[in-house]
């Protein structure tokens, strides 16, 4: 749940953004410069690795409340979001993989 202060911070942004755009990370960008540097991390970063964007729960908070205040869908552009289904790999995992090639192949030839 949103506290009072943010709900007024949002609105304070919604102010001046009004219906300028409806895309979701160019809001972000001018709501997470209005939170003070403390309250920021509220906010979702971006994946450690693949540098796509994230959006946790305070995200979606915002979005819904900016949807109900706007009456407007914001857009969220797919390809800039970091997929679901991405999943980090084991260090040396390349190794084996070429490893069990290597030994095919010798196999192969034998």
């Amino acid at each position: 749940m949103l506290k009072k202060r943010h709900k007024e911070l949002i609105d304070y942004v919604y102010d001046y953004v009004d219906n300028t755009t409806n895309d979701w990370f160019t809001i972000k960008t001018q709501l997470v410069q209005t939170f003070p540097p403390k309250e920021r991390k509220l906010f979702a970063k971006r994946h450690f690795s693949t540098k796509k964007r994230m959006i946790n729960n305070f995200d979606r908070e915002i979005i819904v409340y900016w949807e109900d205040k706007s009456g407007s869908k914001l857009v969220i552009n797919q390809e800039q979001l970091h997929p679901d289904s991405w999943v980090q790999k084991p260090v040396g995992w390349a190794l084996k993989v070429i490893n069990e090639e290597k030994r095919k192949n010798k196999s192969k030839k034998d």
